[in-house]
């Protein structure tokens, strides 16, 4: 019987913890909007599109792009708003 209460006693102190994490919202997850859309075009035929979440993501996409012979576009999303 001591293990079950010992189990018992340890389930709530989870269920407490957990509802500390709800209340000061460390339990959601951050959204991350795409700060970038990049286009590519061959010629002015467009080719592919694709967001980057980050300077290093945009980056890649520019570097793929250009290696494949595309022109590329860029446009930060604020500037779009």
């Amino acid at each position: 019987m001591d293990n079950h209460h010992a189990m018992l006693n340890l389930f709530e102190e989870f269920e407490r913890a957990q509802d500390k994490l709800e209340a000061s919202n460390l339990l959601k997850l951050a959204t991350f909007e795409p700060q970038y859309t990049v286009n590519a075009y061959s010629g002015s035929t467009h080719e592919w599109e694709d967001w980057a979440y980050d300077n290093d993501e945009l980056e890649s996409l520019k570097k793929i792009a250009t290696e494949s012979g595309y022109t590329v576009t860029v446009c930060s999303k604020d500037k779009e708003d």
